[in-house]
């Protein structure tokens, strides 16, 4: 099983499959590379009524940057790279991360989409192995542990349908315009 995304680019239609997102990463944040897939595929399904989605028009706003959701995400839209893309870790929908919240937001034009990871999908000690790993404290058995269950989580949820991943809700409010016309 290998799933896959389209995207029209300048160039024409392009195909971009999970084991490339994931290759493109490399081999640590391998959860974040899936549920950067997963938010890509229930965006398509929700917003495209089955076209192909131009990835210049493709924004996002996220509540949270980890190195495998920022990755597969780059990879697929070129939003981080091309500056269209929002971080706004105080973002209070969705579970808390150690750096914000699992808050997505999808835009292409005027159609858009807000979803968020559901609860219960993380093991129990992730957020703990997260904090000390990152902080740089973690023991080397808790450093293994947090890789091991990053890359069980990458299975898991590449193999589950999106709306078993992700809640889908209301667009969070802000005060000011996310993006410049166009």
């Amino acid at each position: 099983m290998n799933p896959q995304l389209t995207v029209r680019d300048s160039v024409g239609e392009i195909t971009i499959t999970y084991e490339e997102m994931c290759k493109y990463h490399g081999k640590d944040f391998l959860g974040g590379v899936a549920l950067a897939f997963k938010v890509l595929e229930l965006a398509f399904r929700m917003l495209m009524d089955g076209q192909v989605p131009e990835r210049s028009r493709l924004r996002l706003v996220l509540g949270f940057s980890p190195p495998g959701v920022v990755d597969g995400l780059e990879y697929a839209t070129r939003a981080f790279s091309q500056h269209r893309v929002i971080i706004d870790p105080h973002i209070g929908i969705g579970p808390k991360s150690v750096t914000g919240t699992y808050y997505f937001e999808v835009h292409h034009g005027s159609k858009r989409i807000a979803m968020w990871l559901k609860e219960g999908l993380l093991p129990e000690d992730f957020f703990d192995l997260a904090r000390k790993g990152l902080a740089g404290i973690a023991t080397a058995d808790e450093l293994k542990r947090w890789h091991d269950h990053k890359v069980e989580l990458g299975r898991v949820i590449i193999g589950k349908d999106p709306t078993e991943v992700l809640e889908i809700g209301e667009i969070a409010e802000r005060g000011l315009p996310l993006f410049l016309p166009g």
